[in-house]
């Protein structure tokens, strides 16, 4: 055949044969035809070739014909666009030719002898390496040195002390592309350098890199077929397990030879690689991947893998192995936490009692005095509950108490018990040579005497001995660990980070910026008939919605997992005000709370809520942000690490969303110190404000955050983004 090196535009006459005309007015009911489609349809027209007769070989003459007239420049990537329109109109068209084109088979990997490397701990090491390698051009070899100091210079730190890994200075570097403008450079300033960081890596850390799982020779016949069955039954688990997988293969290693030490192997590999950067996570994955396929895919492998996972004692005990007796009167104290009234306490006593119940806290004026004890949330129930079935689990284990003895909750809830289990939780958590609870010890030890105290002061009126004496227990174990009631050492530094505006700026535009790419890929990935949204996109798109609630009403991540689509005042023009409203019983504080939130964010949340949100829940759920598959609320803390995840990877800062109540506490506080009761209604705490005539509303609260945001960002160097315009843009 004969191939013209011009083809006449599709629309004109004789362009297309009458079989090929036919086909294209098919797919141009569905849209635009695609140009590698048209250029198909046109090339097969002038050289006689009919639909039928299409395969490989054609297409790839019609790739060829493309490069040649100067369409593509990439070979490669000419033919796999061909193919993959090919294959959509296959699928999407009526009475289009049904044979799909397959991708052609890569060619096996050459064997190449293994490169014995040198080795580098530190950027010393590393650089001098560069310098004395011959592997090295001499054209790269400058360029790579200045990487190495420019990294240490950056960082403030000699190269003799930074470690050479990528994995141990990739978060500082991150930060660093954050705060380009500080350093003089430009954020591709940045980026080039750990680039070039990154290739002088390579000549002492190898990355073991695997064929893809669809590369034919990438599985042994036993791992491809469990590769099938674990497709098969769990469509949407990808990673760590298919990494496994592709190694064994790779080193020889059958199915049922996998135990914790090949796990480990994997997860070394994996970190080598740079699949992980954490490798308890990557230990984590791969332990609970396998675990899940031992139960579910048929054929699998039964060895479970227990890898990562501590020694732990013994457990606690379930409800039903206590005594009937205990069930009941535990059952009785929940009754109290959760109505607020003990049976036969009433008037002046009851009140006297609920006033004393709150001075424990700190607080006289947290309630106002209703004749009964604070109501507990149905959370704080039970975890109440929960908390008082381990201590007495605790007590049964280590011989305090034995367990048909045990009739009432005071058995052991009081100053006995207390002190054994004070002593053995210092004497297992304060370091050797220390005499403080570490921070995170400390503050379990805070909520479990807090948990104390609210049995303690729910117990019948003949057990007031026990509360005489336990109570002033529990607050001198308080009062002898500090955790720091203001704001801990490590949230101070973390809040450092917004001394530079520019990261308030970036903060405030993941949004807009996440859904403006996730919009790109939907509209692309609808285009050669691929689904539109994955799983991945829409948790993505989730985070980016917890950010931009987050950014204009800062409450707590339990509150905010738990929105339902009824919290959020929904516009009826895409160019009026929205609002989020969270009613009393939702938040911590029970106090109401609302935010008004900007056309651009209800515009932002309504894409969300038509494309994204339905691949998460059931249908029907009455959740923003719903647990897959589930008609539940996602669990606060995945979705509070999913949205620290997501704004570590968009613009290297470390936040939590919690940390969000101590940044607006800082910004408010430091545009104006008499904010001090507008941060008070923002955070829906009880301040001093309320007992005034008048007090501040809660969307005047919000409104001062946002004007205050507003403010620091106008003194950003650089173009503020134009928020309203990109979202139309990506609508």
């Amino acid at each position: 055949m004969t191939e013209p090196l011009t083809l006449p535009r599709r629309d004109a006459p004789g362009a297309l044969s009458p079989d090929w005309r036919r086909l294209c007015d098919a797919r141009a009911a569905l849209g635009t035809i695609p140009g590698p489609l048209s250029t198909t349809a046109r090339w097969c027209s002038a050289n006689g070739v009919e639909p039928s007769a299409v395969n490989e070989g054609v297409l790839n003459a019609v790739a060829d014909h493309l490069t040649t007239a100067g369409t593509w420049t990439d070979r490669k990537e000419a033919y796999r666009q061909v193919r993959t329109y090919w294959n959509a109109a296959v699928q999407q068209v009526p009475g289009w030719p049904e044979a799909i084109v397959q991708a052609p088979p890569q060619p096996p990997r050459p064997q190449t002898p293994a490169v014995v490397r040198p080795t580098a701990r530190t950027l010393e090491d590393l650089r001098q390496v560069v310098a004395s390698s011959a592997r090295v051009a001499d054209s790269d070899r400058p360029a790579l040195v200045s990487a190495i100091t420019s990294v240490a210079r950056w960082l403030g730190r000699p190269p003799g002390e930074l470690p050479a890994s990528l994995r141990s200075l990739d978060p500082q570097l991150k930060a660093l592309a954050n705060q380009h403008a500080a350093l003089g450079v430009s954020r591709k300033t940045v980026k080039n350098v750990k680039s070039l960081l990154r290739k002088a890596l390579d000549l002492v850390i190898p990355r073991p890199a695997l064929p893809s799982v669809t590369d034919p020779s990438a599985l042994t016949p036993e791992w491809r077929a469990l590769w099938t069955a674990w497709r098969a039954t769990v469509p949407r688990a990808y990673g760590p397990l298919s990494f496994l997988m592709r190694h064994c293969s790779d080193v020889g290693i059958a199915p049922d030879a996998v135990d914790d030490a090949v796990a480990a192997a994997v997860a070394d590999r994996m970190m080598a690689c740079g699949c992980r950067k954490d490798l308890t996570m990557a230990i984590r994955h791969i332990r609970g991947y396998w675990n899940q396929a031992a139960e579910t895919v048929p054929g699998w492998p039964r060895r479970r893998l227990t890898l990562g996972l501590a020694a732990r004692g013994p457990g606690s005990l379930p409800l039903t192995a206590f005594p009937p007796a205990f069930q009941r009167n535990l059952e009785d104290l929940l009754v109290v936490a959760r109505t607020g009234y003990q049976p036969g306490v009433t008037g002046l006593r009851a009140r006297a009692e609920a006033r004393k119940s709150r001075a424990i806290k700190g607080d006289d004026r947290r309630k106002e005095d209703n004749g009964g004890r604070k109501r507990l949330r149905d959370a704080s129930i039970q975890g109440l509950s929960d908390f008082v079935r381990r201590f007495a689990s605790w007590a049964v284990h280590h011989g305090h108490r034995k367990l048909e003895d045990l009739c009432t909750v005071s058995d052991v809830v009081n100053e006995e018990v207390f002190i054994a289990w004070y002593d053995a939780y210092c004497a297992e958590h304060i370091p050797a040579g220390e005499r403080e609870l570490p921070r995170k010890p400390a503050k379990t030890l805070h909520n479990a005497c807090g948990f104390l105290a609210m049995a303690a002061i729910r117990l019948p009126p003949e057990d007031a001995p026990v509360v005489a004496d336990l109570l002033p227990l529990i607050e001198c174990a308080r009062e002898g660990h500090e955790i720091y009631d203001d704001m801990t050492p490590e949230n101070q530094r973390k809040l450092a980070q917004f001394a530079a505006p520019e990261n308030l700026r970036a903060l405030h535009e993941i949004p807009i910026r996440v859904m403006e790419r996730l919009e790109s890929e939907r509209h692309s990935r609808a285009a050669v008939g691929e689904t539109p949204v994955t799983l991945r996109m829409a948790l993505t798109a989730a985070a980016a919605m917890g950010v931009l609630l987050l950014n204009s009403l800062p409450v707590r991540v339990l509150t905010l997992s738990g929105t339902r689509l009824d919290n959020v005042e929904w516009p009826l023009s895409r160019r009026a005000e929205g609002a989020v409203a969270y009613e009393a019983r939702q938040t911590k504080g029970k106090i109401a709370a609302r935010a008004v939130l900007q056309p651009w964010k209800m515009m932002l949340l309504s894409i969300y809520r038509a494309h994204y949100r339905p691949l998460l829940g059931a249908a029907g759920s009455p959740f923003l942000f719903p647990r897959c598959g589930e008609n539940k609320p996602m669990q606060a803390a995945a979705f509070s690490g999913l949205i620290s995840r997501v704004v570590a990877r968009e613009t290297g800062l470390k936040m939590n969303p919690h940390l969000w109540r101590h940044l607006a506490t800082k910004l408010l506080l430091d545009e104006d110190p008499r904010y001090q009761d507008t941060v008070s209604r923002l955070l829906g705490h009880h301040g001093a404000g309320r007992r005034e005539y008048g007090r501040i509303s809660q969307d005047q609260a919000a409104a001062a955050l946002e004007a205050a945001v507003d403010r620091i960002r106008a003194r950003t160097p650089g173009h503020t983004r134009r928020m309203a315009k990109a979202t139309r843009r990506s609508s």
